[in-house]
Parts: structure tokens; C-alpha cells; sequence
């Protein structure tokens, strides 16, 4: 757990070298152990290895293909320039994880990537119902008005996020 935290860390500071070196010690301790094998996806999808990070993410599908942490590689899949990829597997994610805030953000980012602006509008209307009944961590709107391209709104929720110390905003390094 030790190396698996520090590898994290590392990720953070942008030291990718050293968090992936961390991250195989962690492996090699528990080599069946998914978030470690997740996280390490995701060390490679912040060091912008994104065919290496796709690779490790369905790794992990591969033994549970409900994996949470799993999520990311819609974001790799965007980067390396597959959203047709991104929006097949957003869908499925919505299946199983049917109306969870984040699932719908991912599927407005996505459908608004893809031109299908009529689709991201209305996961939006959903969000912001949600939003009217709890509140939603501000980050999910604002990833679901990046997708759709509008710098506006995303600003709005991002300084919003700001204000209210959403924890999202540690990943926009």
C-alpha cells in the first residue's frame, strides 16, 4: 500500500519515471491486487502513455470488467484521438452505473466531443436536476460543458469547483 500511495504521489508531482518505478514495486508485492494495476493505468494516462495506459486499463478489465477506476480510459481513449472507442464505452459505463452524476458527465463529454449535441444536452438537463436536488460536485458539470464546447459555462463550474475545494480539480495538472 506504501508504494502504491507513493506512486500516486509521485503521479501527482509529475514524476512519472519514479511513480511507475513505485508502482511495479507495488505490483510485484500484490500482483493481483486491481486498483494497483488501475492506478498504474492511470500513472500512464497522466504521463500522456495513452496506448500503453488503454493497454493497462483493459488489463484490468480483463479481470473485473466493472472495475470502477477502469473509467479513465474514456479520457485516454479521447487523447488519442478515439471517441468513437470513448462513446461506446461511456454507454456501457451508464448502463451499469445508471444516473451516478459522473457517469452522466462522462456521457454529456463525450456525446458533446462527438457532435451528438442533442444527446449532451439533455444529460446536462439531467445533471443540473440532479443539481437542484443535491448538490453535485461542481466538476461535473464543468466536464460536461467542456465536451459540448462551451468555454463559458465551463469556467463558471471550474471556478465554482475552486470555491468549494472539489478534490477533481487536482487532476487538471
Amino acid at each position: 500500500t506504501a508504494h502504491h500511495w507513493y506512486a500516486e504521489h509521485l503521479m501527482w508531482l509529475g514524476r512519472f519515471d519514479e511513480a511507475l518505478r513505485e508502482s511495479e514495486i507495488a505490483r510485484e508485492l500484490d500482483p493481483l491486487s486491481l486498483i494497483v494495476s488501475a492506478d498504474r493505468g492511470a500513472i500512464l494516462y497522466y504521463s500522456r502513455q495513452y496506448d500503453r495506459a488503454i493497454t493497462q486499463f483493459r488489463s484490468v478489465r480483463e479481470m473485473d470488467p466493472s472495475f470502477p477506476r477502469t473509467a479513465l480510459i474514456e479520457r485516454a481513449y479521447e487523447r488519442n484521438g478515439q471517441l468513437s472507442e470513448a462513446l461506446t464505452d461511456v454507454r456501457k459505463l451508464q448502463l451499469s452505473y445508471h444516473g451516478q452524476p459522473w457517469a452522466l458527465s462522462e456521457l454529456a463529454h463525450f456525446y458533446g466531443k462527438s457532435g451528438q449535441r442533442p444527446q449532451a444536452r439533455h444529460a446536462i438537463e439531467k445533471l443540473l436536476e440532479m443539481d437542484q436536488n443535491q448538490q453535485l460536485d461542481p466538476a461535473t458539470l464543468m466536464w460536461a460543458y467542456l465536451g459540448m464546447g462551451n468555454t463559458q459555462q465551463t469556467f463558471a463550474y471550474l471556478e465554482k469547483a475552486y470555491a468549494e475545494h472539489s478534490n477533481t480539480l487536482v487532476s487538471l495538472k
